[in-house]
């Protein structure tokens, strides 16, 4: 900021002007600085962040790869054996031991991912079938 003498009215203009140029300029930064502030506090960049942080580490990221799996798992066992009879019952509850054995030996994650590099191969070598007549 600059203090010079004002002499004339043309002097007292220029820096009415300078003075409302630099107005501008410093309300256009504190708009950028309370939207950066905003965006800080939002509460699903918090916990997308937090969450980033979280699987960056191995571990949780198995951990969380086994909750994950077991409770699919569970959906799978409830939808297709179910639970009303006891034979369902019995079997759901056998299917999940095994499931949760396999899931955290990581056994089951590595047949997933065998399974999806079969399927995209077999995806890639099947022809599509022939439109013309």
């Amino acid at each position: 900021m600059t203090s010079s003498k004002i002499n004339c009215s043309d002097d007292l203009s220029l820096r009415i002007a300078q003075l409302r140029i630099d107005k501008l300029k410093q309300e256009a930064e504190l708009k950028i600085k309370f939207s950066e502030f905003a965006e800080t506090l939002n509460p699903v960049l918090i916990l997308k962040k937090s969450v980033h942080e979280m699987v960056v580490d191995k571990e949780v990221k198995d951990d969380l790869l086994k909750v994950g799996l077991n409770l699919g798992t569970n959906f799978i066992i409830e939808k297709v054996l179910g639970r009303k009879s006891v034979k369902g019952y019995l079997s759901s509850v056998i299917v999940e031991k095994i499931s949760t054995s396999l899931i955290n030996r990581g056994i089951l994650s590595e047949i997933i991912t065998s399974f999806s590099k079969l399927v995209k191969t077999e995806t890639k070598n099947e022809t599509p079938p022939n439109t013309a007549k």
